[in-house]
Order: structure tokens, then C-alpha cells, then sequence
């Protein structure tokens, strides 16, 4: 489970920080944020908003509105 800490850029990125401390989070091959697929991780951009964050990099720039800033979200990594 992950917590929205906001902000969106033209790169469609969700900042989030895992709310069980600072557990370090892997994408599979076919990974998921509340149904929006990623594409990868951006962590120059998360060190840039602050320590502990995660900037995930969405495959449509569209699904940045499914996220506000306070939203708990679900990630699903698969690699297969």
C-alpha cells in the first residue's frame, strides 16, 4: 500500500511513499498502480521531492488523474 504525496509533471509520473516504512519497491515485467500500468521507476525525480519517496512513470499520460494527493494506492508487480 502506498500513499499519493502529489504532484504530477509532463513526464506522467505519481510520487507516492510506501506506507510501511521504507521497504524498497520493485516493478516486474507487468506492473500496476491501482490499475494504471507503469513503465518504470524515476528515482533521480523521487530523491528531488524528498527522502523516502517513489516517482513511478505511468505508460499513459491519462491516468495521472486517477491519482489525488492523500489517495492509498495498490501496487501489483508481476513478472511474468
Amino acid at each position: 500500500m502506498l500513499v499519493n504525496e502529489g504532484g504530477v509533471q509532463c513526464v506522467p509520473l505519481v510520487f507516492a511513499r510506501p506506507l510501511e516504512g521504507e521497504l524498497p519497491v520493485h516493478l516486474g515485467k507487468a506492473a500496476f498502480l491501482e490499475g494504471a500500468r507503469g513503465s518504470g521507476l524515476d528515482p533521480h525525480r523521487a530523491a528531488g521531492r524528498g527522502p523516502g519517496l517513489v516517482a513511478f512513470v505511468l505508460e499513459d499520460p491519462m491516468d495521472v488523474r486517477r491519482f489525488e494527493r492523500g489517495d492509498v494506492v495498490q501496487l501489483e508487480s508481476r513478472d511474468s
